[in-house]
């Protein structure tokens, strides 16, 4: 599973803005979302290898929407690395005998 954290455009100058919405398409499942006007960013969630798409749509007090935005769109990719392994360290260490030196006479 993939988390997305997508960043939001600046809001419009405009005094009465009343919400920002969020058309998520995943795999040509849709999910709308309202976001507050000062919202800096939002998250979603996927699977590897679905087709995403999201435009946003700017709402006044009025209910005037704008038209949307252009989309985003990409097919989710994981290009997360595993995190780097521990340290490795020495467990343990034995003096032993090699063939050549249980030969020799002391």
């Amino acid at each position: 599973m993939l988390r997305y954290t997508i960043d939001m455009p600046p809001k419009p100058p405009i005094a009465d803005l009343a919400s920002r919405e969020v058309t998520i398409t995943l795999n040509a499942v849709t999910d709308v979302r309202t976001l507050a006007p000062d919202d800096a960013n939002f998250q979603f969630d996927t699977d590897a290898g679905v087709a995403v798409s999201i435009t946003l749509v700017d709402i006044d007090t009025s209910g005037n929407r704008s038209a949307p935005s252009p989309a985003l769109s990409f097919t989710a990719t994981d290009t997360v690395p595993p995190p780097v392994p521990g340290g490795l360290s020495v467990g343990n260490v034995e003096q032993i005998d090699t063939p050549a030196q249980k030969g020799k006479k002391k």
